[in-house]
């Protein structure tokens, strides 16, 4: 489960590192790089739906190879370099993109037990830190020598690689699948349902959709922020990115750990009210930054702003039960996709219409606003399991 989602997490950030090389090829500015995330989040957010019955028809790793060849089809498509292969290629890694959490949310929560699951579901979403870190070093060198488009290819061909690698594992883990359940589930909305019918459920939902906007509006744009802001080359914003992604990778353990001591709920606040002040900071970056000052920068939104899905995945889980796990992770996963879609798309406008000062102090007060709000709505049933 961590290197198959791992490895769509990187296939997702290709383009948004390799904008600054890319948008040469696509004619089309770095900074619009938002609107490849809307698209690629949209089709998440509709795949995200279809999840459960899928799981449930092929299992969890059989799923998981279907969403690496996807993957990598995206890939190839982008590397054809045309404004409307991006756009199919937006749709193919976002139909990737969106059944992972309900795969592995139905076979950890099978494997652990309510308010001990920060930590491993923490440990399963380093993948997407992990992914990032390795595109933010590996794929800008590799642009150099292969062009961007042979990287995209390179990267497509390990997605491939893996999903055969993996094929051993599949009788052990998809053992309790049923080839007869149906594959377009009875009413299309039912999983978002259930979260909105669930008051603590909609809360978390609500939550979910505000950080994920936030994480994808930023962090989508971050090297091509950083190399029209600070006036750094790509290379070295892609290490900052990278830079973020480590911080991300620790910080997601510590969060998951720490939530276990203590109560996710007021974990999650802590990480909502962080993520709001980095973003607000980076209102302030200007060429006369030091690359120690933005590498800091990015660290802090790394360990906050990429760090809140194990725990908040993990009070899904807790919530919702053994039983519901699979609908209420793919609906709740349905508006975590509807805010990465949505976000990024508003933030590229307002960058677009007022520049990035205006963009950033809206996401930033939106994610303010979600860590109180999921913090009063929680915390009673929190303090009570306590």
């Amino acid at each position: 489960m961590f290197v198959t989602y791992g490895l769509v997490i990187l296939a997702s950030m290709v383009l948004p590192v390799l904008a600054p090389i890319a948008s040469k090829t696509l004619e089309i500015p770095a900074k619009y790089v938002g609107l490849y995330a809307a698209v690629l989040y949209a089709a998440a957010a509709g795949s995200s739906m279809f999840a459960p019955h899928l799981v449930a028809r092929y299992g969890a790793l059989r799923t998981s190879q279907g969403t690496l060849v996807f993957a990598a089809a995206g890939l190839f498509l982008l590397a054809a370099g045309t404004p409307l292969s991006a756009v199919v290629s937006a749709i193919f890694v976002g139909l990737a993109y969106g059944p992972g959490n309900t795969a592995s949310g139905q076979l950890l929560t099978a494997m652990t037990s309510e308010g001990q699951r920060s930590g491993i579901f923490s440990i399963k979403q380093t993948c997407v830190p992990a992914g990032g870190a390795v595109c933010g070093v590996v794929l800008p060198p590799l642009a150099l020598q292969l062009g961007w488009q042979g990287a995209a290819a390179a990267t497509g061909v390990f997605c491939i690689l893996f999903a055969l690698a993996v094929q051993p594992w599949r009788s052990r883990l998809d053992g309790n699948r049923n080839p007869e359940e149906p594959l377009r589930p009875g009413n299309l909305v039912g999983s978002v349902v259930t979260v909105f019918n669930g008051p603590r459920l909609r809360a978390l939902g609500i939550t979910g959709l505000v950080y994920s906007g936030m994480q994808y509006a930023f962090g989508a744009v971050m090297v091509a922020f950083l190399v029209d802001r600070a006036g750094i080359s790509p290379v070295d914003a892609g290490l900052v990115l990278s830079a973020a992604m480590v911080a991300s990778v620790i910080a997601r353990l510590a969060w998951g750990y720490f939530a276990d001591w203590t109560r996710p709920d007021i974990v999650l606040t802590a990480i909502g009210l962080l993520t709001a002040g980095s973003v607000i900071t980076a209102i302030f970056v200007t060429p006369d930054w030091t690359r120690i000052a933005l590498v800091a920068l990015g660290c802090w939104f790394g360990a906050a702003g990429f760090s809140w899905n194990g725990v908040f995945l993990a009070l899904v889980a807790d919530i919702a039960g053994p039983e519901r796990v699979a609908a209420a992770t793919s609906g709740i996963m349905t508006m975590v996709f509807c805010g990465s879609l949505v976000f990024p798309a508003l933030f590229a406008g307002l960058v677009a219409l007022s520049g990035y000062d205006a963009a950033l102090l809206c996401v930033a007060a939106a994610t303010l606003i979600a860590a109180v709000y999921v913090y009063v709505k929680l915390s009673p049933s929190m303090r009570a399991r306590s």
